[in-house]
């Protein structure tokens, strides 16, 4: 019997890669383990026909309750699916978590499948109710937890945040983490896999929802604990690369140069990458990215966003594009990979500003050309960032239920403030920009061919009978 069933939505039903390891629930599903109850979980990522085993799961016994994790977006929608085939065959209580319930937690609760929700760092309420469930208690005063009535809904968010060292034990047996293991040929790495260390990020760029769930606060583990944890992984699993796949592994230097200096002095032979920040690596003397470099560093990632200044001024980010173009110098210098990602479709950013971020990648391979611009994205207006302002007098209205947020999509190049025009310039170079680094030298070289087309026609080009945005489009309703 399953005393608690834990699920989480696939995303993106088209991908073909490796999918991230479901830290969240495995993170809920800790306390509960400690309790002694059975757990288990759900990862619509690698288990698509999960129908089957869910059905015999709820045939047995019911459980106490059943968790779901969703983002804003697509993420909800397969997470309904998933409570709908639930309600129908269980009186289970569906328990919704994750960032779109944390953000809007009273507007989530009031939803027909949605019983409780728990928001923010849910490890110990999620357990809590639990708890309170299988014994037939009063639910009601768990920090953190919100529950419908009638039309109505109660609670209130958690005050402070809980200490990563201080939650039990990873039950990674309660996963296939083989199904998360991947090889990165390019960093030498056969077993990449990743590891959370942090929570959290002390900045403020208007566009990303993570101070609104943390609050702008930062927690790390400290370096001894992050070492032991990586020994653990190696042990357990057998692991030479490891992404820190956390808000802002870097927001702390001093302990990265202590992870740094007892990585050298373990000789674990263990790679890893990150996400860094343009203004921290600016600042970065040669000695400091040595040592990064000696310690294992094989990658960094950095989210530069958009070319034109202004646009940088706008959304916070704290970085000049002329700060940009030094770290990728010193980065190529360093021998260390960069990755670079960027975003387009800010509002108030012209056609203009567009091309300048368009021609800021150009310099960018032109510098490094091994260098990798892994994605554009489209700027999302995520409930509680602090664009929403801007977005609204450009005529952006927030929906008003959960069903309203299904169409949030950072990959669709179509928002309000947008004319067609940009849209389509957007989606072409969405299109382009995922070609660049193809595997087939012809796909490869037909792309920089029309990349280069495209920074001399801003009004876009028409790559196929209809333009990019078309295409996408159509992807996009086949879900």
């Amino acid at each position: 019997m399953a005393e608690v069933l834990l699920f989480r939505p696939i995303y993106d039903p088209f991908t073909r890669s490796t999918p991230t390891f479901p830290w969240g629930l495995v993170y809920v599903a800790a306390p509960l383990v400690e309790r002694g109850m059975d757990v288990r979980i759900i990862d619509e990522c690698v288990t698509p026909d999960w129908r089957d085993e869910v059905a015999r799961l709820l045939e047995r016994e019911p459980p106490a309750a059943v968790g779901i994790s969703a983002m804003t977006g697509e993420q909800l929608r397969f997470g309904l699916d998933f409570a709908r085939f639930v309600r129908e065959r269980s009186r289970a209580a569906i328990v919704w978590g994750g960032v779109h319930p944390s953000l809007l937690p009273e507007q989530t609760a009031r939803h027909p499948l949605v019983d409780f929700v728990v928001a923010g760092e849910g490890e110990y309420a999620f357990a809590e109710l639990v708890e309170r469930l299988k014994r037939g208690q009063d639910t009601d005063g768990i920090p953190g937890v919100f529950r419908g009535r009638d039309g109505e809904v109660s609670g209130s968010l958690a005050e402070g945040f809980l200490d990563m060292a201080a939650l039990p034990p990873v039950p990674y047996h309660l996963v296939d983490v083989e199904q998360y293991i991947r090889p990165r040929p390019e960093l030498g790495a056969h077993r990449y896999f990743e590891l959370c260390t942090s929570r959290g990020c002390p900045h403020h760029c208007g566009f990303c929802y993570i101070e609104s769930v943390h609050r702008s606060r930062w927690r790390p583990l400290d370096a001894d604990e992050v070492i032991e944890r990586l020994k653990d992984l190696t042990a357990r699993f057998r692991v030479d690369c490891v992404l820190f796949r956390e808000d802002n592994f870097f927001a702390g230097r001093p302990r990265v140069e202590a992870i740094a200096a007892r990585l050298i002095e373990a000789n674990l032979g263990i790679k890893w990458a990150a996400s860094c920040r343009i203004d921290y690596f600016a600042t970065y003397p040669p000695a400091f990215i040595e040592r990064l470099r000696r310690s294992g560093c094989v990658l960094l990632t950095f989210g530069v966003e958009s070319g034109a200044n202004r646009v940088l001024d706008v959304i916070g980010k704290g970085i000049t594009v002329e700060m940009v173009m030094e770290v990728v110098r010193k980065v190529k210098e360093s021998g260390i990979r960069g990755t670079y990602h960027f975003m387009g479709g800010f509002p108030t950013e012209t056609p203009a500003e567009f091309l300048d971020t368009c021609r800021l990648i150009n310099h960018i391979l032109a510098v490094a050309p091994e260098t990798v611009v892994r994605e554009m994205s489209v700027f999302t207006p995520y409930p509680g960032i602090g664009l929403i302002p801007a977005c609204e007098r450009a005529g952006y209205q927030a929906p008003d239920s959960l069903e309203g947020w299904l169409a949030m999509d950072w990959s669709h190049p179509e928002r309000p403030w947008l004319s067609p025009r940009q849209s389509r310039l957007i989606g072409d170079a969405q299109f382009l920009i995922a070609r660049l680094n193809h595997p087939s030298r012809a796909v490869r070289a037909w792309a920089r061919l029309r990349w280069r087309q495209l920074l001399r026609r801003p009004q876009g080009i028409r790559l196929f009978e209809r333009p990019a945005i078309e295409w996408a489009k159509k992807r996009r309703a086949r879900t």
